[in-house]
């Protein structure tokens, strides 16, 4: 895994385990870098992944702004041939990802998810980043 809290290793794979049909788990920041993930997911894949994810969570939050009452985005999902992309808020600034397979119950996933965000949304507040030269000196 790669994260800098330990203690949420285990909390994904968790998720992974307990929850049919979910192949790997991602908390990623709100501009697409990830954050920590499941050991089944590579390095690059989990980049891939994080990229994948911001980018419909950016589009989930532009259709709220457009069509909806523009508090910002819930959940999203992607159906794809041979499973789901879903995402959910995770703490200021970030965002959980889960990949599953076709057999898995999206109910079940999205309720194991939002339990997860419940017990550790508070480690997962990713402050915004800046540029070198915005360091607060005039």
């Amino acid at each position: 895994m790669t994260t800098t809290d330990a203690g949420l290793d285990w909390m994904l794979e968790d998720l992974c385990a307990k929850t049919p049909g979910v192949h790997h788990v991602l908390v990623l920041s709100r501009d697409g870098l990830k954050m920590c993930h499941t050991r089944a997911l590579d390095v690059d894949r989990a980049d891939q992944l994080a990229a994948i994810a911001a980018g419909v969570q950016s589009l989930s939050l532009s259709a709220s702004v457009e069509f909806g009452d523009a508090t910002g985005a819930g959940q999203a999902m992607l159906e794809y041939g041979g499973g789901l992309l879903l995402i959910v808020g995770a703490g200021e600034g970030a965002h959980l990802a889960v990949i599953t397979g076709p057999e898995a119950d999206v109910g079940v996933v999205a309720r194991h998810m939002n339990e997860l965000v419940d017990r550790i949304g508070h480690h997962l507040t990713v402050p915004p980043r800046r540029m070198p030269h915005e360091t607060g000196s005039p």
